[in-house]
């Protein structure tokens, strides 16, 4: 018989040796657990944030699970809405007796709403037209056949407001002629060199003052100065310059003392301003300025309140300034005092 296998001895460390390993560096057991710990605390952690990440996601996908669900509830209800109004209204049109109202006439706002360009053009220019009602011109509406050609039968006519305005002579009875859009009846007149001929039929009294009072500006043609437009006034700068160098030429200034249409029919006001009679009389001006006296102080006008008219000295002096002996000797004073502009002392 075979004798049985001896268990090798388990020899334990003695002190001496483990103090020995210690001292060479060797970890003691402790330690390894030691080391170990912060470890498994560590993967601990890294679980719960996953958890909780996975807590997070379910809860925003709940979130949007119930969105969406409150969408659809809310676009049922309006399909839902919108089928029972749809509903209620067909049974309401079936019910109703489509032609049981009253006619109203057609108003102005009612023509407006599709005729927009028009509305426009006499809102912006429409002058005395801005005034009356658009069915007090258009009688009949919305009556225009093709086949028919009847255009001219349901137009307005401007007999039925105007009588004659300028005149009877055939050609200004074709008022399309030159008002050629009602709704902005001046603004619309075209420009003027096509209607030379024709000026003084509206405008008689202009010709016969151009006519009466022949100037440079009799034999100039209207539309020279009244271009583009009709209507259009011009500048005087257009053609002329200022007569003085003291002076910007100024429309306003410039017809203070000239009629346009009669320029050499001067007129002014008293307080008419030195300094715009010198572009013509720059003589006396001059002497006014050189030798002062209390004339240098007076407007031009205050002497000459008609242009090219000289008033007496006596018209200021009175008839009598000096002893009447010496106006028996001197008929004229400036006989003694030169004249008004150049006084001698």
């Amino acid at each position: 018989m075979l004798a049985p296998a001896t268990k090798p001895a388990i020899t334990e460390p003695k002190p001496e040796e483990t103090a020995d390993k210690t001292e060479a560096g060797e970890t003691k057991p402790e330690e390894i657990a030691e080391e170990a710990a912060p470890e498994e605390k560590a993967e601990e952690k890294t679980a719960e944030e996953v958890e909780a990440e996975k807590l997070a996601a379910k809860a925003e996908a709940e979130r949007a699970e119930a969105e969406k669900e409150a969408a659809r509830l809310e676009a049922e209800e309006k399909a839902k809405k919108l089928i029972e109004e749809e509903e209620k209204r067909k049974r309401a049109v079936k019910e109703a007796k489509i032609y049981d109202f009253e006619i109203e006439h057609i108003k102005t706002e009612d023509c407006l709403r599709c005729h927009i360009s028009q509305y426009s053009r006499i809102v912006d220019n429409g002058g005395k037209h801005l005034k009356v009602v658009c069915t007090a011109c258009h009688r009949v509406f919305h009556a225009y056949n093709p086949r028919k050609a009847n255009y001219e039968e349901i137009m307005p006519k401007c007999v039925w407001c105007h009588d004659d305005p300028h005149g009877k002579e055939r050609v200004v009875l074709r008022c399309l002629n030159c008002h050629t859009d009602p709704h902005q009846p001046v603004e619309s007149v075209p420009d003027p060199a096509t209607l030379e001929q024709n000026c003084k039929i509206c405008h008689e009294d202009i010709g016969a003052l151009l006519e009466e009072n022949p100037t440079k500006h009799t034999q100039q043609e209207c539309s020279s100065c009244h271009s583009k437009k009709h209507g259009r006034i011009p500048d005087c700068s257009e053609c002329h310059e200022s007569h003085s160098p003291k002076m910007e030429l100024k429309t306003p200034d410039c017809l203070s003392c000239h009629p346009v249409h009669t320029p050499l029919k001067i007129s002014y006001p008293v307080t008419q301003s030195k300094e715009l009679c010198v572009g013509c009389h720059d003589k006396p001006y001059k002497d006014l300025d050189e030798r002062i006296t209390k004339h240098s102080a007076l407007t031009c006008a205050k002497c000459h309140p008609q242009h090219g008219k000289l008033m007496a000295c006596q018209d200021c002096h009175g008839k009598f300034v000096h002893d009447p002996r010496i106006h028996q000797q001197f008929k004229s004073c400036g006989e003694c005092h030169n004249i008004a502009h150049k006084l001698d002392k």
